[in-house]
């Protein structure tokens, strides 16, 4: 290490040290602001992949932990699909032991609470590592905690949860960069297994990316590389160790679904374009869902990359005089925005052939989280250093001019625009709210640069307070109406319809849920939030709210589907309806359907369904279910006993506890001979991916508590 080296690391570890318990405090008070209905008035979360996806896969989730059985499949989505391995679930992640301890709706509101301390703290470590003052490091933990990119993910748990280890991943990664050593490699093999666990492959995937081009970044200026490089693989390679239990069942999961390789058609709607941009100083522009006038149809925490207008003025300040440092957030900030363009830019379509694992993600936009990561660091390093000369008093009257252009005109425009779109009868009324969207978004975006400008501009140890106040302040009017919550009672209350389908143990079909979603869960307008009105959503069943109450559907939403299983879902929603006998074979007993949403009702059918039967006779065979990994048939005579599960690696069959080998009926489900003596039939979840997987987790942990140890005996002797 050279002496600037030892300095710099000096300087960063006093300035953590100094600070004491006063800044976890600081970004715990934080988090509890943007939340502070969860804590005071014990609501929970609720919009968005809340009530849609993460609720109801983590209240199965609850209900078999609480009996002590960790659910390795899931049966009740598309006839079953993996859930070890799911690429949106954290089975292996300590907040499970939240969702364990407090339900499924308490666990996602608290882990909230939770992870955005987390993402603040470990940014603030990772700018007194690199030698900021106390209070910019401080500063910048809270601007990544606050920034649109972080703060709004609560509707998504898994980027959340992976979004608030990229602060310590960079800590812990310039940490081994400064001193590379035995206990360096512990912390990063930590860190990098706990982000690797958190429950989003493709924000894990950019953070690796981000820590690599650090290393380059990082490279000349170091001594000992050879000595950092062994360090840096073993600890990456004990992380990946660790993972073993989720990564391992994952790679097996992807070679079944279509959702490795999207085309790169796809991409271009979840990509960012030129009009966004102005987002990041009217992050109003185009409205707020949670106000009911926002007017785009990609939902708004997506394209939520603000930063707040102080830090944005900061860089632009700093754009061409960026030193050190200040170099690699700028070259961040450009390549992550290119690539969030996506296909159409360029970039993106390079990265998708030549980078392993960009062609499994189909969401470009999501680049703008290390845009967000870039831009914190970089504003709260150059605060300090900034001062606006008269010039930049040009962009708040450009501002104003176009202001008040848009005030006069505006309305008139909008009018043309929709007079020439006939494809939508409310096309005329989106444009007007659009239209006075703009107008008060460039009149907020013109104050709001007037006191930037006025701040950035004047002398005083009073000045960085107030811009660092007033930054706070603009955030925190975004993030706290961004995150709305309801009564937890709405979670608990259990539709009448879905106890005669449990007690039945057969299926559910939702041909269609685009109705039912367009009213209570799009992206326009978070509609109203009683529990009266989310009761009623939850009571239609539409797809995999069933999965909370033990209901197993035909159908229903995974991020990575079986693809055959998937397929089997399509055949029955284009024919099923016409056919009843189709459903009834895969165990279907009740249809939700609806032309619109007021229309909308559960069906039983006339005749249940069969999920097991005897194959050429179609005699039907009980089935039972002691665990989500096994099921238990008593066959019907001689003949083939299908089950309509879903056919996957990792099922065993046992015939009167000797196990056969089995078949795939259909193209999708499960089969197996069986004798006129045959008495019982077992199935079993036992994936060997998951068996070694977990080999490789016990074997990583017990590496990572040698090496700990190891380091710890070094550092007493040393002592």
């Amino acid at each position: 290490m050279t002496n600037s080296q030892a300095m710099l690391f000096k300087r960063g570890y006093m300035n953590i040290r100094n600070t004491s318990l006063l800044v976890p405090l600081w970004f715990a008070g934080v988090a509890c602001a943007v939340f502070w209905r969860v804590l005071l008035r014990g609501e929970v979360l609720y919009y968005g992949d809340i009530m849609l996806y993460f609720h109801p896969v983590l209240a199965f989730e609850h209900r078999w932990l609480s009996r002590g059985v960790l659910p390795l499949w899931n049966p009740h989505t598309l006839f079953g699909q993996p859930f070890v391995g799911n690429p949106q679930e954290w089975l292996f992640y300590p907040s499970t032991l939240l969702v364990a301890w407090l339900g499924a709706e308490r666990a996602i509101a608290w882990g909230a609470i939770v992870h955005l301390w987390l993402a603040g703290v470990g940014v603030w470590l990772f700018a007194g590592r690199l030698g900021y003052s106390p209070r910019s490091a401080v500063l910048a933990g809270t601007l990544w905690t606050l920034c649109g990119a972080v703060v709004l993910r609560s509707q998504h748990v898994g980027i959340l949860q992976t979004l608030a280890w990229y602060g310590w991943s960079f800590w812990a990664l310039e940490g081994l960069l400064q001193r590379s050593n035995l206990h360096s490699a512990v912390v990063l093999s930590a860190v990098l297994a706990m982000a690797s666990l958190a429950g989003s492959p493709q924000m894990w995937h950019m953070l690796l990316l981000m820590l690599l081009a650090w290393v380059v970044y990082r490279w000349r200026a170091l001594e000992a590389k050879l000595h950092v490089l062994r360090w840096a693989i073993i600890a990456c390679a004990v992380a990946f160790l660790i993972g073993g239990a989720h990564w391992m069942p994952l790679m097996e999961l992807l070679r079944h679904t279509d959702r490795t390789h999207p085309p790169l058609a796809e991409l271009v709607f979840f990509s960012i374009y030129p009009y966004h941009f102005p987002l990041l100083l009217a992050p109003n522009l185009f409205g707020f869902p949670w106000q009911g006038n926002y007017a785009l149809k990609v939902f708004y925490w997506e394209l939520a990359f603000f930063v707040g207008i102080v830090p944005i003025l900061i860089v632009l300040a700093r754009w061409r005089r960026a030193q050190a440092q200040e170099r690699f957030w700028k070259w961040a900030v450009i390549l992550s925005l290119w690539l969030a363009m996506g296909p159409y830019g360029g970039l993106y379509w390079l990265a998708y052939h030549l980078i392993p694992g960009m062609q499994s993600f189909r969401t470009p936009l999501r680049w703008t989280a290390v845009t967000d990561f870039a831009l914190c660091l970089w504003a709260a390093w150059a605060l300090e250093q900034v001062q606006l000369d008269k010039r930049w008093w040009r962009l708040p009257l450009a501002l104003l001019a176009l202001a008040v252009l848009w005030q006069a005109f505006g309305e008139t425009f909008a009018r043309a625009v929709a007079g020439g779109m006939v494809s939508e009868p409310n096309t005329l009324s989106i444009a007007l709210q659009l239209a006075d969207n703009i107008g008060s978004a460039l009149w907020r975006a013109t104050a709001m640069v007037v006191l930037a400008v006025a701040l950035l501009s004047v002398y005083g140890g009073w000045r960085w307070w107030a811009a660092a106040g007033v930054t706070v302040a603009e955030l925190l009017w975004i993030a706290i109406p961004a995150n709305p919550t309801c009564s937890p009672e709405v979670f608990t209350a259990t539709p009448q319809i879905s106890v005669a389908l449990r007690e039945a143990g057969q299926r559910l079909f939702v041909p269609d849920t685009s109705p039912i979603w367009l009213k209570y869960v799009n992206a326009r307008d978070y509609g109203p939030r009683d529990e009266d009105t989310l009761k009623r959503f939850r009571e239609t069943l539409c797809s995999n709210i069933g999965m909370a109450h033990g209901i197993s559907e035909a159908s229903g939403y995974e991020p990575a589907a079986l693809r055959n299983s998937l397929r089997k879902y399509v055949e029955l929603s284009q024919h099923g309806l016409k056919n009843t006998e189709l459903l009834r074979h895969v165990g279907v007993q009740a249809i939700a359907t609806g032309n619109d949403a007021e229309g909308w009702k559960v069906t039983l059918l006339p005749r249940p369904g069969a999920r097991a039967w005897m194959a050429g006779t179609g005699e039907r065979v009980e089935l039972q279910m002691p665990t989500p990994q096994q099921v238990v048939l008593i066959p019907r005579g001689e003949g083939t006993l299908v089950l309509t599960d879903s056919a996957y690696p990792g099922w065993r069959a046992f015939v009167d506890g000797k196990p056969v080998r089995w078949q795939v009926y259909d193209g999708a489900f499960r089969a197996v001979a069986v004798s006129a003596h045959a008495r019982r039939v077992e199935w079993r979840y036992a994936p060997d991916t998951f068996r070694v997987g977990l080999f490789l987790t016990c074997m990583g942990l017990a590496i990572l508590t040698a090496m700990a140890a190891h380091a710890l005996a070094r550092r007493s002797s040393a002592d």
